[in-house]
């Protein structure tokens, strides 16, 4: 495959990614949401069943079809990382690391709030929908967060040492690197889903939207630019 090619599969998977992400956006906000704390786990889980259908199309097929867009992005660009910098490889390796457990956290959150869905299907236990929703929020939040912030700050860097995307991809990699960063410490400001400064309130949902518009924007560049360089 030749850098043209590898340039053009990696910006499509991204594109790719982000257009999945904008037909299942729906499914986010369709039908009645669960909303409040999780304190009261019996109206929560009713909640959850109500769209629980939504819930396991959102979370094992939407999820993972965006994931696999970003997995092939992310693999392409820590290879395009080595080819336009040879000295750059090890920033190469830390875009796919990092990129690997950012994927794999956010599968695990999907994973746990399928299943608090798939409870809900014959006959919700409350409890166990409760601490299963509950354990996807540690995955999105807190954690995917601060590894999200990693990955971000890795691209920024690699973009604006190697010139594969404009700089001002570059900065705007580090702005979602910086709200991601930001956005973690929500972990201890409750679970109240109708917040926006909570565990899982909006701006949990912001710090992974900048997240997949950066990839939007990178695999744009990469298939519109038919040459990159380094800029100094």
């Amino acid at each position: 495959m030749t850098d043209g090619q590898m340039r053009c599969w990696t910006g499509a998977a991204g594109v790719a990614g982000f257009a999945v992400f904008l037909v299942a956006l729906p499914l986010y906000f369709l039908g009645p949401q669960p909303m409040g704390r999780l304190e009261d786990s019996v109206a929560f889980a009713d909640a959850v069943g109500k769209v629980n259908n939504l819930i396991l199309a959102r979370t094992c097929i939407a999820d993972p079809l965006i994931l696999a867009g970003l997995l092939v992005f992310v693999a392409g660009f820590s290879r395009l990382i080595g080819k336009a910098r040879p000295d750059l490889e090890w920033l190469g390796a830390v875009v796919l690391g990092s990129g690997l457990v950012v994927l794999t956290l956010e599968l695990a959150g999907d994973a746990l709030a399928g299943a608090a869905a798939l409870d809900t299907s014959v006959k919700a236990d409350p409890p166990i929908v409760r601490a299963l929703w509950e354990g996807s929020i540690v995955f999105y939040g807190a954690i995917g967060l601060m590894m999200s912030a990693l990955l971000l700050a890795s691209l920024g860097f690699a973009a604006l040492a190697t010139g594969l995307v404009p700089r001002s991809i570059g900065w705007f990699a580090f702005a979602g690197a910086a709200i991601n960063l930001m956005s973690a410490p929500t972990i201890f400001a409750g679970t109240d889903v109708t917040g926006f400064y909570t565990a899982n309130g909006y701006i949990t949902f912001i710090a992974q939207g900048v997240m997949l518009l950066w990839f939007l924007a990178a695999g744009a560049a990469l298939i519109v630019r038919p040459k990159a360089g380094h800029q100094a």
